[in-house]
């Protein structure tokens, strides 16, 4: 039988509330920085104890990196990176001394990657990725001030948003489900209403659709019985069956 503590400290080891695995706090550790002219922050190394497969650069309010240094990735292991938008001064040259980076994650739109003028040849380059670029994307084009009301978007920008939910891992799901945007809404509880909405509003389509194609047919079906009524007759007629 399980004890009472044993299950509570279950409930809570499982609780969706718990703080995410690889949060912003972890990567933030393994970074070597050193404070430049912009008085924000270059990457100038990882520390040899980080030892995963994806290194990930947030945007910290309290370290805002926004260079990396061509030597920064140099001897590291980690094959994909997770790269913040607040990040604009880079080169390919980072990639050319980093050959096991193979995948690229920017939390940015395309055309804030664009403007980094890399040219740098990745297996996978995604856009507004990961819990920080989804973040990115909802504050962008889904609640871009505090009285903008979510269920004005486009059906296209649903269909994105929605894209981009699905591709989230747990950890990830977990940071993006509990933000709070500047309407003071969880994330979570918004996607569950526009979720509903353009669902709502699909069905509400297919069945004008069906409507419209059930009155098609039966326009035709009356159409083809009139004139199938109208041959009969004349052919009675001619058969001098009836008068």
């Amino acid at each position: 039988m399980v004890t009472l503590p044993l299950l509570v400290a279950s409930l809570f080891a499982f609780s969706p509330a718990s703080a995410p695995k690889n949060s912003a706090a972890d990567f933030k550790a393994h970074l070597i920085t050193e404070q430049n002219e912009r008085g924000n922050y270059t990457l100038t190394g990882v520390k040899d104890s980080f030892t995963q497969t994806e290194l990930r650069i947030y945007h910290y309010d309290d370290l805002l990196i926004d260079e990396i240094n061509d030597s920064a990735f140099s001897g590291t292991t980690f094959t994909s990176l997770m790269l913040s938008n607040s990040v604009t001064h880079i080169t390919d040259t980072v990639f050319d001394n980093a050959a096991n980076i193979k995948k690229m994650y920017f939390t940015g739109s395309e055309a804030e990657y664009t403007s980094l003028g890399l040219s740098h040849s990745f297996t996978n380059v995604s856009y507004y990725s990961k819990d920080e670029g989804f973040i990115n994307f909802w504050n962008k084009e889904i609640r871009p001030e505090k009285e903008t009301n979510i269920c004005d978007i486009t059906k296209d920008t649903f269909n994105r948003l929605y894209s981009l939910y699905k591709n989230l891992d747990d950890n990830d799901l977990k940071t993006v489900d509990a933000y709070v945007d500047l309407g003071n809404a969880k994330i979570s509880d918004s996607m569950k209403q526009l979720i509903k909405l353009f669902s709502d509003s699909k069905q509400s389509q297919q069945k004008e659709e069906w409507n419209q194609t059930g009155a098609i047919t039966l326009i035709i079906f009356v159409a083809v019985l009139g004139m199938t009524s109208i041959t009969i007759f004349f052919l009675l007629k001619t058969k001098h069956i009836i008068d």
